[in-house]
């Protein structure tokens, strides 16, 4: 079964792990059969997720006024790309947790959670990476091979 975890998502979710039907009909009988309610951490996920989004806003206003240096620029993106993620990870799990829902009681939140959630912690991963050789080639004194231009990313190769 872990093999099957591998599989290219499309393909993995044809398994018989994911065929709901082959039980019973998929729908909330499987949430009160399977799932467990876990309100607790539910409300603490949900509860950090909104004070989280709340506090967040201010220091992306303030990333958004200093958008002078490619840094700030990129800082500007990932932050974006942070509450994103929160709303999927803190708030979107929590209500999951909350309602004690399993993939086959509500398969289009489970997946709609979990691939936002990967989808975002990729770009943000790449959008750190960034920041990094952004951070290098300032420490360096190369930062004219690299501009961040319209908020987009521009490697400038000027012999």
């Amino acid at each position: 079964m872990i093999g099957a975890q591998f599989q290219f998502v499309p393909f993995m979710l044809q398994g018989e792990e994911y065929n709901c039907s082959s039980v019973m009909p998929p729908g909330p009988e499987w949430a009160e059969q399977y799932g467990v309610k876990r309100i607790p951490f539910g409300l603490y996920s949900l509860i950090f997720g909104l004070v989280t989004e709340i506090l967040y806003i201010p220091c992306t206003l303030g990333l958004r006024r200093d958008m002078k240096t490619s840094c700030f620029k990129i800082m500007f993106w990932l932050s974006i790309m942070d509450m994103i993620a929160i709303m999927a990870n803190c708030v979107g799990f929590g209500v999951l947790l909350i309602m004690g829902d399993v993939y086959c009681s509500n398969r289009f939140m489970t997946l709609g959670v979990g691939i936002v959630g990967y989808c975002i912690w990729c770009c943000a991963s790449a959008c750190c990476l960034v920041l990094g050789v952004n951070r290098l080639f300032e420490m360096l004194n190369l930062s004219r091979f690299f501009s961040v231009r319209n908020q987009r990313l521009e490697m400038i190769n000027r012999d």
